[in-house]
């Protein structure tokens, strides 16, 4: 019997804008203060839409109350 993959809770931020700036996921109930969530950011330049992690890494281990203070880049 093959694995099942959990569904995830997913918030997106559009910061005010009509773009996705951060995207966020965690098990669902995983509070927003707590460090399991993974998130991104999205920079755009000009037709081209960038991803990055925050703090280079994809873990369940950032706080998503807290996305604005991570490092995002390539």
């Amino acid at each position: 019997m093959g694995e099942v993959n959990p569904k995830f809770t997913k918030l997106i931020d559009y910061a005010g804008g009509s773009n996705p700036v951060y995207a966020g996921w965690a098990f669902p109930g995983t509070a927003t203060s707590s460090a399991k969530w993974k998130i991104k950011k999205f920079v755009y330049s000009g037709s081209n839409v960038y991803e990055y992690w925050a703090d280079y890494s994809n873990q369940f281990n950032k706080i998503w109350d807290n996305r604005a203070t991570y490092t995002y880049g390539p």
